[in-house]
């Protein structure tokens, strides 16, 4: 059976940190005694869960305040494809089924790995999605 990765993005749309997910599920949090520990304010400290169902990946929302967002939609449980954006709090994720190296479409001169354009993308915020300061807590609420 294949692995997935799921990459933390950076502000600037690049790939910061990757965690492989396998058999194991992968829990995403603040709180230390995670698999993904994030420092984020606005991530739960159990956030939300990423396991394997059959040959398929699912990503299961832990009752998070601020909910967890793929492809700019709160989802409380919902299968993940290949490419799919997962926003946490401030936080963006990639979560990607194929390696980088198996996606590639050759190799060019002195080795250089040729990437194809459709693994560049972005990972953007979802456009819904507005933080909210309300009596002291943040919070993110879907725009009306």
């Amino acid at each position: 059976m294949s692995m997935a990765t799921l990459y933390q993005m950076s502000e600037n749309g690049s790939k910061a940190e990757q965690w492989k997910v396998g058999e194991k599920p992968v829990v995403v949090g603040r709180n230390g005694r995670v698999q993904v520990s994030i420092e984020d304010e606005g991530v739960s400290r159990r956030h939300f869960i990423i396991s394997r169902d059959g040959e398929d990946y699912v990503i299961k929302d832990l009752n998070s305040r601020n909910g967890t967002w793929v492809e700019g939609r709160r989802v409380s449980a919902e299968k993940l494809r290949h490419n799919d954006c997962i926003q946490a709090g401030r936080t963006l994720f990639l979560f990607s089924e194929r390696s980088a190296q198996s996606a590639t479409s050759g190799k060019g001169p002195h080795g250089t790995v040729i990437v194809p354009t459709s693994m560049k993308l972005e990972c953007r915020p979802a456009e819904s999605i507005v933080w909210q300061e309300d009596a002291g807590s943040q919070e993110i609420e879907a725009a009306a």
